[in-house]
């Protein structure tokens, strides 16, 4: 098994922005009436949501935050 690389903080900003974003982009294709769009952000923010729990069990680097 591969040894697990550390998380930066800088890690778990982008996942919480890249989250905030296609949120606010399922509310307007929600608004827009693009149902089968809307249900595809739902699958998005969901493997989202996975990747930030994985991100929050990862050791934290906070030398390389860029």
């Amino acid at each position: 098994m591969r040894p697990t690389r550390p998380a930066t903080l800088a890690t778990k900003r982008r996942i919480d922005n890249a989250l905030q974003l296609m949120r606010q982009a399922r509310k307007l294709l929600r608004e827009a009436g693009c149902a089968k769009a809307s249900l595809k952000i739902n699958s998005a923010i969901s493997s989202a949501e996975g990747a930030r729990r994985h991100c929050d069990r990862r050791p934290i680097h906070e030398g390389a935050a860029i």
